[in-house]
């Protein structure tokens, strides 16, 4: 019987249906004290093993796949030896419908209208408000994260530009060019958001020259990875009000210092990366659909789905 090793959170009730549908499995839970015990035979790992424990990956004689909880897996192909699944596509609806709740939070005049809720203020002047339909959107970044949001903007009436590694024909895109291309696509946008994952190409990818050409009312919004710009950038953008505001979920640096500038500004939204976290039922249900389906190839010697990496093993 092949064992398991699971580092993702579930209820008990959630166990035992693990363990029902998948009879020819072992699962021991990273809750039990004794799951270290259980390495050198393990032939999955679900979710983050402990970093303490990760310079084995490579090692350990079983492995035969490691399921990672999310999209990004940055650090993670050479760790392993054996396949690498990520759970793309599980976390596009969540992300998407946060961009969208953070836009009008700013176009809607939210925090002027909880101020006088706070004041107890019946106050109707709320002066000019803004709306998503027949903005021009930029999305770096055209997988899942950035189609999920380009169609749901789309709905609603914007302009969807989208660049990636190379053109290509996406759904919820009007446009999709390369990412050289950026500085073209900047100053005919309204909103720029950052879906990209992190890598040598996205690091730093955005300048304060590019923040130069946006619009001066520019939203910029990221929930991709955090390294896409400068911290410091990020500051000197909103002390120059060169854009309107910014949309931050991801930072470089998290957790977000706590003298850093960026907390004082009303322009600027922050939450501490949980745009696209398991909070959200469907989410967790999509991941466990990734998750179920290596599991039942695991089981039954079947090709694994979400392989991000060239494995060494014959497993793919």
């Amino acid at each position: 019987m092949k064992t398991v090793l699971v580092f993702e959170a579930l209820k008990e009730e959630d166990r035992r249906a693990l363990e029902q549908e998948f009879g020819g499995l072992h699962f021991v839970y990273g809750d039990n004290p004794n799951w270290p015990g259980y390495l050198d035979t393990a032939s999955a790992i679900v979710g983050f093993l402990p970093e303490e424990y990760r310079f084995l990956l490579k090692s350990l004689p079983a492995l035969e796949l490691v399921q990672l909880p999310f999209a990004g897996y940055e650090g993670w192909p050479e760790r392993v030896a054996c396949p690498l699944a990520n759970a793309s596509g599980s976390f596009g609806l969540a992300i998407s419908e946060y961009l969208i709740s953070a836009i009008l939070f700013f176009y809607r005049r939210y925090p002027f209208l909880l101020e006088n809720r706070k004041k107890k203020e019946w106050n109707r002047n709320i002066g000019t408000i803004d709306s998503i339909y027949g903005k021009t959107i930029l999305v770096l970044g055209c997988g899942d994260l950035g189609s999920t949001f380009a169609r749901s903007v789309k709905a609603l009436g914007a302009h969807t530009i989208g660049l990636a590694r190379r053109r290509r024909t996406v759904p919820g895109f009007d446009v999709v060019d390369t990412l050289d291309h950026l500085h073209r696509y900047l100053p005919l946008s309204d909103i720029v958001v950052g879906t990209l994952p992190s890598s040598p190409a996205t690091h730093h990818l955005l300048t304060l020259d590019d923040f130069s050409r946006m619009k001066p009312d520019a939203l910029f919004a990221n929930v991709g990875r955090g390294d896409l710009v400068a911290l410091d950038v990020l500051e000197k953008v909103m002390a120059q009000h060169r854009i309107r505001g910014m949309i931050l979920d991801v930072c470089e640096i998290e957790p977000l210092p706590a003298d850093c500038p960026l907390w004082e500004d009303e322009n600027v939204f922050i939450t501490p990366h949980i745009s696209g976290d398991e909070s959200l039922p469907e989410t967790k249900k999509r991941l466990w659909q990734i998750i179920r389906t290596n599991l039942h190839a695991l089981e039954q010697g079947e090709p694994f789905i979400h392989i991000v990496n060239r494995p060494q093993s014959d497993r793919s």
